[in-house]
């Protein structure tokens, strides 16, 4: 069952969260994070440990991701891009050394970020390389993965307004000057699974022998 993003909360109001067997999924662009379990997803619902300067770290801040047409050369962008991907692996580090299930759910994304500026970093590299092309790529590569943490249910709400309209544009900017499509963009979402888990029988004794 395909769930969107935000409406995974209302759906685990309606179920019986105490009940064995549902498994989640969350897929977001190339990252796919499985076997969460319904005890996590309530925990990332709640996780007031949330780092809520998570966003504007990997986002808000990170002009390379949403600002208009205006490195024409590959060695302008390379430093921000280094920057960011060096920024995600001291992230991660952060978190394994944490622990927890719902840092196993921020692990994979952070990481993916890292993965698609590192993607775009040897694309630039390369001779002749397409400015405009290699950055429509990476930020329609990290797109499902800022949206998903855009919409964490623990945002603060002024940093959430300002990424919502940072992603707003930095979607136009990549239809009208990266030559992006509207139907490349993937909106993150959850896929939900229930597996009914049969109770063991008892094995019956042997008859004794006469």
């Amino acid at each position: 069952m395909k769930i969107a993003l935000n409406e995974i909360w209302n759906f685990l109001k309606m179920v019986n969260t105490k009940e064995e067997g549902w498994s989640y999924s969350l897929c977001a662009g190339e990252v796919k994070v499985e076997a969460i379990t319904t005890e996590t997803m309530l925990a990332l619902r709640e996780d007031e440990s949330y780092d809520t300067e998570l966003l504007p770290s990997i986002f808000t801040f990170r002009e390379i991701l949403w600002q208009p047409d205006v490195f024409t050369e590959a060695s302008m962008s390379i430093p921000s891009l280094r920057i960011l991907q060096a920024f995600c692996d001291e992230a991660c580090a952060e978190l394994e050394e944490k622990g927890g299930n719902v840092n196993g759910i921020y692990i994979p994304l952070i990481r993916g970020v890292g993965s698609c500026s590192g993607k775009a970093m040897k694309a630039l590299e390369k001779e002749k390389a397409d400015v405009k092309k290699v950055l429509g790529d990476f930020r329609t590569c990290v797109f499902p993965i800022i949206k998903f943490f855009i919409y964490h249910p623990k945002n603060r709400n002024d940093y959430f307004q300002d990424a919502q309209n940072r992603l707003n544009y930095a979607v136009k900017i990549m239809l009208t000057q990266f030559y992006g499509r509207y139907t490349e963009l993937e909106d993150p979402y959850w896929k939900v699974s229930f597996s009914k888990t049969k109770a063991k029988k008892t094995p019956k004794p042997e008859p004794e022998e006469q």
